[in-house]
């Protein structure tokens, strides 16, 4: 945690703010009902305290799924005092990208689950999530666009651990710390690319088959502002990964050569510069 502090803040915060959330939380809406919930894993769950070399691989993985509960949960610390009206069916959450950058959401659209994308997507285009944020049972399939969103901001935060840490690699891994940091970091890199993908496809999809969702998703402060403030975090850890990278590389004592992409990141930037996009590319410039 002290080695987070001076290298990652934005991932120690993460874990503060979803430590210092009590165990069971509940608001009281206007016509008094209570609603109640409750944490369903510890802040440190997910880490390997077996060595120092698994704690820096697996707290990644910690701060991912750390990420997901505090999306989830936060939005009852706001609600216990700022009530903010809302049905049950809308979908309450809280977005934390930077200390300056967050969101309380309430998402008030009726969202289509990912699975219906499946009919849409090439097979030349299925990539190694597919099958759980597409096609499997997880928040993309009851929330839909904002499930999608949910993952694509902890896979940022993963990924910006796993960057961040880089000087911890140089002390663990003094002889081969760059192969050891792209194996962690090239896969959740690749993650940028396939979320980028099915986002601007849910949002395709909605603009020609669920007006009144498209609508729900471009309104000011709502699905698509989180989606632009996330892909411009996530878009520029990238840019400095490939330049780290590439000035890396020349500094090892020995030729390295391990490739900073998965496969899948091919297909998915040739997909990506299809003129279909154009629109939703031209707005999130705007």
């Amino acid at each position: 945690m002290a080695q987070m502090m001076n290298n990652s803040i934005e991932s120690y915060n993460i874990l503060k703010l979803y430590n210092d959330l009590p165990n069971e939380l509940s608001y009281t809406t206007h016509d008094g009902t209570e609603i109640s919930t409750k944490k369903s894993s510890g802040t440190y769950s997910y880490l390997d305290l077996s060595s120092k070399e698994s704690i820096l691989k697996s707290m990644s993985v910690n701060i991912h799924e750390i990420c997901h509960g505090l999306t989830s949960l936060y939005f009852f610390k706001e609600m216990k005092s700022n009530y903010l009206p809302h049905d049950f069916k809308d979908i309450r959450s809280y977005f934390y990208i930077s200390d300056k950058n967050n969101y309380i959401s309430i998402f008030k659209g009726i969202v289509f689950p990912s699975s219906e994308l499946a009919k849409i997507i090439p097979e030349a285009l299925i990539t190694s999530r597919y099958e759980t944020y597409i096609k499997g049972d997880s928040s993309t399939q009851v929330d839909g666009i904002i499930g999608l969103l949910d993952e694509f901001n902890a896979y940022y935060h993963s990924s910006k651990f796993s960057f961040d840490m880089l000087p911890i690699y140089k002390e663990i891994y003094p002889n081969d710390y760059l192969m050891e940091w792209v194996m962690d970091l090239q896969s959740k890199m690749t993650a940028y690319h396939e979320f980028d993908f099915w986002i601007k496809e849910y949002i395709l999809h909605s603009k020609i088959y669920y007006p009144e969702l498209y609508y729900e998703i471009m309104k000011k402060e709502s699905a698509f502002r989180i989606y632009k403030d996330i892909r411009k975090k996530y878009k520029n850890l990238i840019s400095k990964y490939s330049s780290v990278v590439e000035n890396e590389k020349v500094k090892m004592k020995y030729y390295y050569n391990t490739e900073f992409w998965e496969d899948d990141y091919f297909r998915l930037i040739n997909r990506l510069s299809n003129k279909k996009y154009d629109f939703i590319n031209n707005l999130i410039k705007s």
